[in-house]
């Protein structure tokens, strides 16, 4: 075999991402050139659905010029939520703990059947979702809301009606992170997180939703940058470059016979501790069939050149690199079509379909909304509210796989929403407001009819005494945790409590029409959080109700 072909081999399986909203030269070069056979889409990429429209079909218009055997994969994260490059183009939804909170297979299929058409009408083929990982680590920096909760049977149905509803509408789904990232303290953006659990550990938690998902025939796996010493003896060596994680435990072990993708190699946990390029050779030779390089061109270009030589100097076998080849050929080829072109935008973002949309959003946010206490001063009658002081902190970390994100008048936002007659005064921690003097401020708070307090992180302790103190004053207060369950433990004394899983107007506005009246909080708590917020626990105390569309069972 000559390089050029091994070349062509190497461009099929990598996946790229680029800046800017139309395709770059030196993208349709890399495509018509290098062969490279997959794109990924980030927020940077997306302005509309027009535009996104456009984008993609000029990327497949530049595969079909340079003769591919398949179309693109063109694929994004689209985990709603937190988690959702899609942006405000179309209706958001709620992410996988919101779902966790709901205990709905239904809703979790149904969000997945949406994402799925949403996707498509886009030109988007490929999702990287969902999160498998069970996360019972509160600590966790990188994973959190993103996962459906802490128990492992119940993220293995969940996640399995969700990519079931994606690949019903013709999506690539993918389930991540391999074999689990539930359970780190490290962010594997920015280091090498260890997970050192037994073998008897890892196979009774962290695996059981993938090892579900594969027998129910999910199409990929995300692996994790992720060091398992109860798997791999070398403890500078993640997941992703694992033959032991790959191909002795996924491949041969679990049976999985589906593409196995790479986490991003320009992740601190590959790019720092093996660099891009040689991560690329060794996940391949790992067992990994595509690998993903989502950002610098420098680094994309590394990656190629260090497979090719890999290849040529036969330390990466001929035979590895052409079963990876032809296994992503084969999902293309089941999956995918030239025929296929997007839907005409006009029919899928007509006024009825988006009012479907948002009847599936708010069904599910009404149905997530989780009320850990509530006052016997709520609900609050809306005529009776005339001005409202929302606060937020606004300097609180902001998770990498997030993206950039404005939470500055989310609150206050969601409040004229409910309440278009009342004055909302946005409070921003720290802001001039907070230095008057003790007694003036307390004063002037105490004039409002209501005070709504926004958590979306408990690192800053300044501003979590400042919401105590306020538990003093004679005016009905209200709590809103804006992400993570788990700083319900920070406000044990708050009269009234809720949690929203994130930090999303979908999800504020629920949890506002349950302190109006306006609607119940349906949710339980997915996680344990503390033995006065146990896992299943609602202040509310009404039943759940499962409905199974597959009649999904974990064994």
């Amino acid at each position: 075999m000559n390089e050029r072909e091994i070349r062509q081999m190497v461009g099929e399986i990598l996946i790229i991402g680029f800046d800017g909203l139309d395709v770059p030269s030196d993208v349709e070069k890399m495509i018509q050139e290098h062969g490279v056979g997959n794109v990924i889409l980030f927020q940077r990429n997306i302005a509309s659905a027009s535009q996104l429209g456009n984008l993609t079909q000029t990327l497949q218009n530049a595969a079909m010029k340079a003769e591919h055997v398949a179309p693109l994969i063109i694929c994004t994260d689209q985990e709603n939520g937190t988690v959702g490059r899609l942006g405000s183009i179309v209706p958001g939804l709620p992410g996988n703990m919101a779902l966790g909170a709901t205990g709905s297979v239904d809703l979790a299929y149904r969000i997945g059947q949406e994402t799925g058409r949403l996707l498509m009408s886009l030109g988007v083929n490929t999702n990287l979702a969902p999160v498998m990982d069970v996360n019972n680590n509160p600590e966790n920096p990188v994973i959190g809301v993103r996962s459906f909760g802490d128990q492992p049977h119940r993220v293995a149905l969940l996640s399995t009606a969700m990519f079931q509803g994606l690949q019903d509408t013709g999506v690539i789904a993918c389930g991540k992170h391999f074999p689990g990232h539930g359970d780190t303290a490290v962010d594997s953006h920015r280091g090498l997180p260890v997970i050192s659990h037994p073998r008897q550990r890892l196979e009774a938690l962290e695996w059981v939703p993938f090892v579900h998902a594969i027998a129910n025939g999910i199409d990929t796996l995300m692996t994790a940058h992720v060091v398992f010493p109860g798997i791999e003896s070398d403890l500078n060596r993640p997941a992703t470059l694992s033959s032991s994680v790959l191909t002795d435990l996924l491949r041969n072990e679990l049976g999985f016979s589906g593409v196995m993708m790479t986490d991003c190699l320009e992740m601190d946990a590959i790019a720092k501790i093996v660099g891009v390029g040689r991560g690329a050779v060794e996940a391949v030779m790992a067992g990994a069939d595509m690998v993903l390089v989502s950002h610098r061109r420098d680094r994309q270009m590394e990656a190629i050149e260090a497979l090719v030589q890999a290849v040529l100097d036969q330390e990466l076998s001929l035979n590895r690199l052409r079963e990876a080849y032809q296994r992503v050929l084969s999902l293309k080829k089941r999956r995918l079509a030239w025929e296929t072109r997007p839907i005409h935008h006009s029919e899928v973002f007509s006024p009825h379909q988006i009012s479907e949309t948002r009847r599936l959003q708010e069904d599910a946010s009404r149905q997530a909304v989780t009320v850990l206490r509530m006052a016997p001063d709520f609900p609050k009658v809306p005529g009776q509210i005339q001005r409202v002081a929302v606060l937020h902190e606004a300097t609180g970390p902001q998770w990498v796989a997030s993206g950039p994100q404005d939470r500055r008048r989310l609150l206050a936002d969601a409040v004229l929403l409910q309440l278009p007659e009342a004055e909302v005064d946005d409070l921003s921690y720290p802001g001039a407001w907070y230095l008057e003097d003790r007694d003036q401020l307390f004063s002037r708070l105490s004039q409002y009819d209501l005070i709504l307090s926004g958590i979306d992180g408990i690192q800053n302790q300044p501003y979590v005494d400042l919401v105590h103190d306020l538990f003093s004053l004679s005016v009905p207060h209200a709590v809103i945790l804006l992400r993570l369950p788990y700083d319900a433990i920070a406000f044990k004394e708050a009269p009234t409590l809720l949690a929203v899983y994130e930090n999303t107007p979908w999800m504020v506005g629920a949890a506002l029409r349950v302190l109006l009246g306006k609607s119940k909080g349906l949710g339980r708590l997915p996680v344990w959080v503390s033995d006065n917020c146990p896992r299943g626990f609602s202040a509310m105390s009404q039943p759940t109700h499962d409905k199974n569309p597959k009649n999904l069972e974990v064994q």
